[in-house]
């Protein structure tokens, strides 16, 4: 299987960069598996429900990576906290 790219949109970096580093780097470490699969078995990926378009989030810690796939690339749309998850949900 070919690698997947990773995009990140500029909203993710702006929450991004509002996090702790050691948080950011384990945020980044967790993305990076999404290069080789974007679907990796466990409990971490979901497909976000009912929506009709192919939105996932991964889970890390208590915050959510939310994305979807373009071709060939992952495109990281927001890193948010988990209390806040269900409200960005509602407006995608």
């Amino acid at each position: 299987m070919d690698k997947f790219q990773i995009r990140i949109s500029p909203a993710a970096a702006r929450d991004l960069d509002q996090l702790d580093d050691k948080l950011v780097q384990k945020i980044l470490e967790e993305i990076d598996i999404l290069k080789e699969n974007p679907f990796p078995k466990g409990k971490l990926i979901r497909k976000i429900k009912g929506k009709s378009s192919n939105f996932y989030r991964l889970r890390v810690g208590n915050y959510r990576v939310f994305y979807f796939l373009d071709g060939q690339a992952a495109v990281i749309l927001k890193v948010i906290d988990k209390k806040n998850a269900d409200r960005f949900i509602k407006n995608l």
